[in-house]
């Protein structure tokens, strides 16, 4: 087997491994949000002992894409596609962790015996149905270099920024309206989980940008 043929195999097991890491993160999230529904903790427990299988692949692409750069020759466009993956799965990772962090808000709420646990974040289906498209379009625009699927997938954060701030009014209205301490706190994790999804749309947006830069060669200038 030629240099050229084993470079391009080891690429093609990285495209496979991001792959796998957008499938474990869309995975999470729709546990994460059965777990709200139905206050689900030990759904919701499943979902943050995952995070750490989450975190291996995550180290492992960050380790080989390393491996690639250090035993071949690359030119540009394989240095551009490794680098991509180096960055998405470092974006993913991040993605990922937001997921866990819904989940303690889960079991937090469940121990607290605070009925409205779901209730405070019941609006977040919305943002969190956006995050799932933005990453399966993200993904297929990734695996097929397709700009104008990642340009699709950029346009959706606007969406999540608008409900972001729609759920952070709703809250603040929810905090003022109850006196009760158990009520607040959770009011309050809740406000910092509004943010963390909006942080995830953050981060699927430098994924779309990744990717253009990797299919157009230069990086995207936006406004």
């Amino acid at each position: 087997m030629t240099s050229k043929s084993m470079l391009s195999d080891n690429i093609e097991v990285l495209r496979l491994d991001i792959k796998n890491l957008v499938m474990m993160i869309k995975e999470q999230y729709k546990k994460v949000i059965c777990s709200i529904n139905t206050l689900n903790s030990d759904l919701a427990l499943e979902v943050i002992n995952n995070d750490g299988e989450i975190n291996r692949l995550s180290e492992e692409i960050d380790y080989e894409t390393m491996i690639v750069i250090a035993k071949y020759q690359l030119g540009a466009s394989d240095i551009r596609r490794v680098m991509t993956i180096n960055k998405l799965a470092y974006e993913l990772e991040r993605i990922a962790d937001y997921a866990k962090n819904i989940g303690e808000y889960v079991i937090t709420g469940k121990k607290m015996n605070v009925g409205k646990t779901s209730d405070f974040i019941s609006d977040f289906d919305k943002m969190f149905d956006v995050i799932l498209r933005m990453l399966e379009t993200n993904l297929q625009a990734f695996l097929e270099e397709d700009k104008n699927l990642a340009r699709e997938a950029l346009l959706m954060d606007n969406h999540i920024d608008k409900m972001y701030q729609n759920n952070f009014n709703d809250l603040l209205v929810d905090f003022k309206k109850t006196t009760d301490e158990y009520e607040q706190h959770m009011i309050s994790r809740a406000l910092v989980l509004n943010k963390q999804i909006e942080r995830a749309g953050d981060h699927l947006t430098n994924i779309s940008e990744q990717i253009l830069y990797l299919i157009k060669g230069k990086k995207l200038i936006t406004k």
